[in-house]
């Protein structure tokens, strides 16, 4: 390449990391293209509209607001122009299978309240758990999930190893017996684990570094986009397209060339190849690993996925509802008594949960557009163990065993009848339009042998120019954490080492810039 000339970057998959990763890139002067097997953008993030009902198929929590903030920043855009936030009131309501229902309202004198009332004591506890998981997260934001972990400069400073005591005791706890610490009723310990489904873990298994999670929900707030999360990936599409990213649709890679340490292209299912000086791979990883590459170029083979944790598969469910709903909030959180067990289910014994916790999302509650006049909206979420796919009859039958749950732990005895649409998308669905490892809804889990970096690393160790971003790489699983992972990339190739966000978008585009 003569010095001075644009390089160019080759994208597989068009979801929030890819999309991200290139309007980085291209704002950077890279010439880059992005490769979607698919008809629209979005990935798991995506789009489903019938019958009058705008469906997001995937996340629907909008959680980490300074990390979009941030992105939107480095695009030179402001968010406000791109996305309209409503805050929640209230957050979320948690159901019980035997006890009456508990609101959070974020509002956080409202939610101590709450809790000490429950709880003798819980309200000033709730106040010191939230106050630890804010410093924690503002450690992490600034040292930890920006970090590429490439010198030992990047943990290595004095407030890392100020605090650092202290972290590695909570590394080494479980967020269940951390949460212990502060309080003992089950319902309000439920109400702190459960970000760790978040992050495709058990609360039993994750380390207390996750703390940060609540803090998220109790000091920040939570809140939607108007028009629903795939708003923010119309959003980036533009922002990538607005820097000169070409997205090209209905392009399926089924393998990565390479010469030597190098990889050299992407070949697509259609027999189209194109070739590039950088490659990035938003597929799913182990797929990427394990199916695109051949076997001298695999850094992860088979055999290291074989030691690694999948985060849960699920069973989704997209219901169109007949009438009013007022039992549910925008969030809602269905918790079971055997909160242990159902853990278990999903990550020991690999059995469907029943009962199930469960997680229900009403947009109609706060957004009009995403229903017809007279009618609800209504996604359901429901972890199932990794790597086991039901039968067509089994996985019929898991619906309606969890639609007859939701109908009698939220009080709305005639929701079956109601239904005027449904669609499902089951863990089958997972491995066969995102070849899924493992099934899996969300990525690998955030074990702490999994986490930061000890997380699958988001560069090949075998060719020089392929990187990963996505789930299944650092710094993790949700939205956000894609968000920053795209800023991972861009930090490689503009050989920036610091820990923490960059502050602005330079042009290293060019061989030799």
């Amino acid at each position: 390449m003569t010095r001075g000339e644009v390089r160019s970057v080759a994208i597989i998959g068009a979801g929030i990391g890819g999309l991200a990763t290139a309007a980085l890139l291209a704002k950077a002067g890279f010439s880059v293209d992005i490769y979607e097997q698919g008809k629209t953008p979005g990935g798991r993030a995506g789009l489903l509209e019938a019958n009058g009902f705008r469906f997001d198929t995937g996340p629907s929590w909008y959680l980490m607001p300074g990390v979009f903030e941030h992105f939107y920043e480095l695009m030179g855009e402001d968010i406000s122009h791109h996305l309209r936030l409503r805050k929640l009131s209230p957050a979320y309501t948690v159901f019980f299978e035997h006890e009456q229902p508990v609101t959070i309202t974020t509002d956080q004198a409202r939610d101590e309240a709450t809790f000490e009332a429950i709880e003798a004591g819980a309200g000033e506890a709730l106040r010191r758990y939230v106050d630890q998981g804010e410093q924690t997260y503002r450690l992490a934001l600034k040292h930890f999930l920006y970090s590429n972990f490439s010198t030992p400069r990047d943990v290595m400073n004095r407030e890392v190893l100020r605090h650092g005591p202290a972290m590695a005791r909570m590394a080494g706890t479980s967020i269940d017996r951390h949460v212990g610490g502060f309080v003992q009723d089950r319902r309000l310990r439920q109400i702190l684990e459960y970000p760790m489904v978040f992050l495709g873990t058990s609360p039993f298994s994750a380390p207390a570094i996750y703390s940060l999670m609540s803090a998220l929900d109790f000091r920040e707030g939570v809140y939607y986009p108007e028009g629903g999360l795939y708003e923010i990936i119309r959003s980036i599409t533009a922002l990538a397209q607005k820097a000169g990213a070409r997205l090209h649709y209905g392009k399926e890679a089924t393998a990565i060339t390479h010469t030597g340490n190098r990889a050299g292209g992407i070949t697509f299912a259609d027999g189209s190849q194109t070739a590039a000086d950088i490659i990035i791979s938003n597929a799913d990883l182990h797929h990427t690993e394990t199916r695109l590459l051949d076997r001298s170029a695999q850094s992860y083979p088979e055999k290291y996925w074989q030691n690694r944790e999948a985060g849960p598969s699920a069973l989704l469910l997209y219901l169109g509802i007949k009438g009013k709903l007022p039992q549910l909030s925008h969030h809602n959180l269905l918790f079971v008594d055997a909160w242990r067990q159902n853990f278990e289910a999903i990550y020991r014994d690999r059995t469907f949960p029943d009962p199930a916790s469960i997680y229900l999302c009403k947009p109609s509650a706060t957004d009009k557009t995403v229903a017809p006049k007279g009618h609800e909206n209504v996604f359901v979420l429901v972890p199932l163990p990794p790597g086991r796919i039901p039968s067509d009859k089994e996985q019929h039958q898991l619906v309606t065993t969890y639609l007859r749950q939701i109908a009698n732990m939220t009080g709305i005895p005639d929701l079956m009848e109601r239904i005027t649409y449904q669609s499902v998308f089951g863990p089958g669905d997972f491995s066969r339009v995102f070849h899924a490892w493992q099934s899996t809804a969300l990525g690998p889990s955030h074990l702490l042998r999994q986490s930061a970096m000890f997380r699958t690393p988001n560069r090949s160790r075998k060719l020089s120019n392929l990187y990963y971003v996505g789930a299944g790489t650092t710094p993790g699983v949700g939205l956000p954490m894609c968000l920053i992972g795209a800023e991972l990339i861009y930090k490689r190739l503009a050989g920036d080492h610091r820990g923490g966000p960059v502050d602005a978008i330079r042009q290293v585009g060019r061989e030799g810039a």
